[in-house]
């Protein structure tokens, strides 16, 4: 689902703060509460009409107070970035959009706002062309940030001191989502799998290139002989073939890979008998 409704609006005591949670060991790994890394209150979203036109969830954050302008600009709401969605809450319509991290194909400063596209449709069943994306942009007020500054400011030389630069309430925004998007990455896309569509499976016989004893039958004949399926692809070569000029083996596994011998074809070969067997180096 690119996104959900919500009508019950989100409360500090829902969350985690960052810092508490920085400092303390989580007494669950999971079913806990979402992390929440930024608040940002008396915030604007900006959407073309168009865009609202076309998504009644969206339009429903907005009173039309300003019009049909080609812009419309929403007032009253409230951001949360948390570590599982990204909230945008309308105090005046009491409703709310609660976004998936996912559903952010691309985020950006964008002047005094945060630019993101949120695309709608599915990518794995919509043509390129015929995906659904919006652009709202997210516009935070310079008093309405409540969250901890991030680590890397609050903990460097620069801000102990009191000489960092200032990080404008857009930076910030863009670093909450920015952290987020990073605990909860993209599911992988049907072109990341192989042609039938099915992911690469390691626990297949054969599959990681061993021979075992569940795959020993495709490189051993009835008589013993060691030979490689067809299709097949030694490890350190490409197929199995002769170099023309100086006549190596191009498997990797260099001359008599796979010969099967006798005790007797084995010491005659060496020709050493086994007392004599510690002296040999190789």
């Amino acid at each position: 689902m690119a996104y959900e409704v919500i009508h019950t609006a989100p409360q500090t005591s829902d969350f985690t703060a960052l810092s508490d949670h920085q400092d303390h060991t989580p007494g669950t790994f999971f079913g806990g509460k979402p992390v929440l890394h930024l608040h940002c209150t008396n915030a604007k979203l900006q959407m073309t009409q168009l865009e609202l036109a076309n998504n009644s969830d969206f339009a429903a954050l907005s009173d039309c107070s300003n019009g049909w302008k080609e812009a419309a600009e929403i007032t009253g709401m409230e951001f949360w970035i948390t570590s599982r969605y990204l909230i945008l809450w309308s105090n005046t319509r009491s409703i709310g959009i609660q976004i998936p991290y996912p559903t952010i194909s691309l985020h950006a400063e964008d002047g005094v706002a945060v630019l993101l596209q949120l695309t709608l449709s599915d990518p794995n069943t919509t043509a390129d062309e015929d995906l659904q994306v919006i652009t709202p942009r997210l516009v935070p007020h310079t008093a309405g940030l409540n969250g901890d500054i991030p680590p890397p400011i609050a903990h460097s030389d620069a801000y102990m001191t009191g000489e960092a630069t200032a990080v404008s309430p857009q930076q910030r925004l863009y670093n909450a989502i920015s952290a987020c998007q990073e605990l909860n990455p993209d599911p992988n896309l049907d072109g990341d799998d192989d042609e039938d569509g099915m992911g690469f499976d390691e626990t297949a016989p054969g599959a990681t290139g061993w021979i075992t004893s569940e795959n020993m039958a495709d490189f051993v004949d009835e008589d013993g002989n060691f030979g490689m399926p067809e299709g097949a692809t030694m490890i350190g070569g490409e197929e199995d073939g002769v170099d023309g000029e100086a006549g190596v083996p191009q498997n990797g596994l260099g001359p008599g890979a796979g010969t099967t011998r006798t005790a007797a074809e084995r010491d005659s070969t060496d020709g050493a008998e086994d007392e004599g067997k510690w002296q040999r180096t190789g």
